[in-house]
């Protein structure tokens, strides 16, 4: 189950990447459990509905986080009887789970900000507000750093979308202590507002979360650019006069590909059969760590142009 990252990068041990996986869900965990305890003591000192919004998104990420790590250490289960594709799928299943949580953090976000515009109430403790988000961006960002090591060694999803979620929370810790700052100076409103724009946040964050689950489970084909590499290298193999019926899949970080390709009809079947291992040798060359299944017909082999 070697990996390479989506950028290419070179690829590890499946032992290698086992644990990477693990440490970085462990690290996301760990992270967002400091934040939550920092930040609900600094809303609660302070009385920010903007910190509450990032109090409530910490707490979403720290849900989040837990039902990655969990589903990602089952997702390293390896294949068995009764799952003879592996657990890949548990992947999407926890999106599913994340979206209905971060969706009612959302809408109990709206909430408050909509309460706090109409009865604006002043932010108290401002200094203590302001260091919790500092340190947030800088755990934020030490993390965010690590998580992209481990996407290039092993091309996780899960962790490719973890990494994505808290990019963004880094602009939204950055509006949250402009609010901070305003409301200190007066201008109450502008901390309920920036809490009303996060909130909205969120909810798309989820909605988004949701849809990609969704299309896992749903068996989506791979996108057009993947399948156009696939197609290129059957294409550029000796003896293969033709293709169709390309069929791919994704289960968790596992690619599954089907295609019917096209061999001259009077050649022996040991030759056949090793011009089809040369085939799927290479899309596995292409792309490390896919499923690969392929059927063989034959053609007259004055067919010369490879159909898709």
């Amino acid at each position: 189950m070697s990996r390479a990252g989506p950028s290419g990068s070179g690829p590890c041990t499946p032992e290698q990447a086992a644990s990477l996986l693990r440490r970085a869900t462990l690290a996301s965990v760990s992270v967002a459990l400091i934040l939550i305890v920092s930040k609900a003591v600094a809303w609660w000192l302070s009385g920010s509905v903007a910190l509450l919004a990032s109090l409530l998104d910490s707490m979403m990420d720290g849900g989040a986080s837990l039902v990655t790590l969990l589903a990602v250490r089952y997702s390293l289960m390896p294949a068995d009887a009764e799952h003879r594709f592996g657990h890949g799928k548990a992947e999407a299943l926890a999106g599913l789970g994340q979206a209905a949580f971060i969706t009612l953090s959302g809408l109990f976000l709206l909430y408050e900000g909509v309460n706090r515009v109409i009865n604006p109430a002043p932010v108290s403790a401002t200094g203590i507000a302001l260091a919790v988000m500092l340190l947030s961006v800088v755990l934020t960002v030490l993390l965010v750093r690590y998580q992209r090591h481990v996407v290039r060694q092993t091309g996780s999803t899960a962790i490719a979308g973890d990494a994505l979620h808290y990019v963004s929370d880094l602009a939204m810790n950055l509006a949250i202590i402009g609010a901070i700052i305003a409301a200190h100076f007066g201008y109450l409103r502008v901390d309920a507002v920036v809490a009303l724009l996060i909130g909205g946040y969120i909810l798309y964050a989820a909605w988004q979360i949701g849809y990609q689950a969704a299309q896992l489970l749903l068996d989506r084909e791979l996108d057009d650019a993947l399948r156009q590499q696939i197609s290129a290298v059957i294409a550029a193999q000796p003896g293969v006069l033709g293709f169709h019926d390309l069929r791919t899949r994704q289960s968790g970080r596992t690619r599954f590909i089907q295609v019917h390709v096209e061999l001259d009809g009077a050649q022996r079947l040991d030759q056949a059969h090793g011009r089809i291992v040369e085939v799927g040798e290479a899309i596995r060359s292409a792309m490390p760590g896919a499923e690969v299944i392929i059927h063989a017909d034959p053609v007259e082999a004055t067919r010369v142009d490879p159909v898709p």
